[in-house]
């Protein structure tokens, strides 16, 4: 999945303006606009020069962001946690599980940190119920707040790399 960059703000902004991909993403800023993504694209750009983060996109044929994934990554605890979306278009197919999948054993085995963690609104049911369906323990309730300020309630589970390990051999 390659990394977002600078020249991606465009089809970034327009993948972010449908209201059911941006509105549950609290780690982007409101209203949505070319210059906030591209804002986005950039502090993303340089966390990963840190360490503390990373942004990728898949594309279509025609150039047009099909999913993203969002990570950050606290080298100093060596946990992280990652978000993304899906076109709906793409959405129903199981790709949104196997993609979890994947990148949950890239960031074991590549990034090798001990804990991941993820939270989701209380209202996005299909992501409650795929990452309850991870294999990941929730572990409670947390205020999850915006770059503009906003707030909202979200839900949160974790699970360690060993968790994981042993979950995909049994």
């Amino acid at each position: 999945m390659p990394v977002l960059k600078g020249e991606d703000a465009s089809a970034l902004f327009r993948f972010f303006s449908a209201p059911e991909i941006s509105g549950p993403i609290y780690t982007i800023e409101k209203p949505v606009t070319l210059e906030s993504c591209a804002a986005h694209i950039e502090r993303k750009l340089s966390a990963q020069t840190r360490g503390e983060g990373l942004m990728c996109a898949l594309f279509d044929e025609a150039g047009e962001i099909i999913s993203y994934m969002d990570f950050t990554i606290w080298p100093n605890w060596s946990a992280a946690e990652f978000g993304g979306a899906m076109r709906s278009d793409r959405q129903s197919r199981g790709q949104g599980r196997s993609g979890m999948a994947e990148s949950m054993d890239w960031v074991f085995g590549r990034l090798g940190v001990n804990l991941l963690c993820f939270t989701a609104a209380l209202d996005k049911h299909r992501s409650i119920h795929m990452i309850d369906a991870s294999g990941m323990r929730r572990a409670g309730e947390v205020t999850s707040t915006s770059p503009d300020g906003s707030t909202r309630q979200s839900l949160v589970w974790e699970i360690t790399a060993d968790e994981w390990k042993q979950g995909r051999n049994d």
